[in-house]
């Protein structure tokens, strides 16, 4: 069994860009290798380099050493294959050097756009239960000494507060049994073909997803084409690199096509609504031209960019919609308790 720690990408970056450095400075990888261990600091990660440098020395091929360890990705296990498989590892280092400094800076732009909406949104939810559970049941007590109808709004209020102890145990067990699920059947093609359906149907993070998909999809292929392995090939590696279910069976189902004596774009265009209109244009022209690497590596490089345009903008969008939620719910609550009041004032003139 491999070590089950996981190294995080930042440190990922760091290890590859040092190790294509060391490479490329003519040291052999065994030496290489070595040196990475040495500098590195924290015992954890020196002991997942250990077992993979061990794995190694005993004969196995370093994507499958890092494989063994547990602690890296299928697409970092995958894009070392390529390398390895090609005599391109250096080329294959520094796609994931720079694979993991981009996603690493895209990560921080989320940061960035994520924390003060989900700040609010705590706040709100910790709000929210203080008045369920303390404040509704306060004005509960006055009304029912008062007597007399209460309004509508009011009554539901009212009667949601007295439920609420049952609604937040009903969630607790909704999101306990979900986790359950995913842990027994989370790697089944049922689940993953839910999962990826939901997620891809979920307003402003399904259009983030297809996005970083089709932008990984041309930086993948761009790299499989430019170290001179066949489409057919390539798309059987991209399959088990590549492990989002609806991506995943579109190889599969395009490299069907090729086998059949079908185009590439012809079979990719099946698939419109994964990889877009002018992403599958463009692969048309790059089949037709001839030109299909230089067409990859170009619009890696542009839906990457607008990858991280439609990040920063998700702040300027969720901000304004969860305040004015947030407002909606708190003004209705106030508005519920406080009409019997208004009433009994306007009763009283």
């Amino acid at each position: 069994m491999g070590d089950k720690t996981k190294i995080v990408d930042k440190k990922k970056y760091l290890i590859f860009s040092e190790l294509y450095s060391l490479l490329s400075s003519g040291l052999s990888f065994s030496r290489s290798f070595d040196l990475l261990i040495r500098s590195e600091k924290k015992q954890k990660e020196v002991q997942v380099l250990k077992r993979v440098y061990d794995q190694m020395l005993n004969g196995a091929e370093f994507w499958k050493s890092m494989e063994i360890s547990g602690a890296f990705t299928d697409l970092d296990c995958g894009v070392i294959r390529i390398g390895e498989e090609t005599g391109k590892l250096d080329q294959s280092l520094m796609f994931l050097s720079d694979y993991y400094r981009k996603k690493n800076e895209q990560k921080r732009m989320l940061t960035s756009a994520l924390s003060y909406p989900i700040i609010i949104v705590i706040t709100a939810l910790l709000v929210l239960l203080f008045m369920m559970t303390v404040v509704i049941p306060m004005f509960e007590q006055v009304y029912s000494r008062m007597g007399g109808s209460l309004p509508g709004i009011t009554t539901f209020m009212l009667k949601l507060s007295s439920k609420f102890p049952t609604i937040l145990l009903i969630v607790g067990l909704f999101i306990l049994a979900f986790i359950t699920v995913k842990f027994l059947y989370g790697k089944t093609d049922r689940y993953k073909r839910i999962h990826a359906s939901i997620l891809l149907a979920t307003p402003l993070a399904g259009g983030l997803v297809k996005t970083h998909y089709r932008a990984q999809f041309c930086k993948l292929l761009y790299l499989l084409i430019s170290s001179d392995v066949p489409i057919l090939r390539s798309l059987n590696m991209l399959e088990s690199i590549i492990v989002f279910y609806p991506y995943s069976r579109s190889f599969n189902s395009v490299a069907g096509g090729l086998k059949r004596g079908e185009t590439f774009s012809d079979n990719l265009d099946k698939f419109n609504d994964l990889y877009g209109n002018k992403l599958l244009t463009l692969i048309r022209v790059g089949e037709e031209t001839n030109c299909l690497d230089r067409m990859l590596f170009n619009q890696s490089n542009d839906i990457t960019a607008e990858l991280e345009h439609n990040l920063k903008q998700l702040s300027s969008i969720l901000e304004p919609i969860l305040i004015l939620s947030i407002g909606v719910i708190v003004a209705f609550v106030l508005i519920a308790m406080y009409m019997p009041m208004f009433m009994l004032g306007q009763t009283i003139n």
